[in-house]
């Protein structure tokens, strides 16, 4: 039985023809978001978890005032490379925004805020 599976699955990848092998990416790979607050007066939370590190806006308004909008860009250079991650930040009580540089891992938490551009391509799933 798992021998006639794995003839069929050969057989169906062959079918499939040269249409069906991936393209090479290309590098350097530029991935840009922006998020804007779904309440421009309360702002959103936004959170970045980087290695050990948390750094947060928008928990408490008097502490963390929450974020107007974030801009998101990251840069892998070549295939193989550590990612770098640029972020800017407004928060609803400055007019001036926070820029925070990272290297590595870099993971976020959203809430309150809404994805109003990207540069993935139409159809991914991450376009607004």
């Amino acid at each position: 039985m798992k021998l006639t599976m794995a003839s069929l699955a050969v057989f169906l990848g062959l079918l499939a023809g040269p249409g069906a092998f991936a393209a090479e990416i290309e590098y350097p790979q530029l991935i840009k978001l922006r998020y804007e607050a779904v309440d421009p007066k309360a702002g959103g939370s936004f959170v970045i978890f980087s290695e050990r590190e948390k750094i947060f806006y928008g928990l408490d308004a008097k502490l963390f005032p929450g974020a107007a909008f974030v801009q998101v860009t990251q840069i892998t250079p070549m295939a193989g490379s550590t990612t770098l991650t640029f972020v800017e930040i407004r928060t609803v009580a400055s007019a001036t925004s926070d820029y925070i540089h990272l290297t590595g891992n870099v993971r976020f938490r959203i809430s309150g805020m809404a994805l109003k551009s990207s540069n993935f391509p139409p159809g991914s799933g991450m376009t607004p």
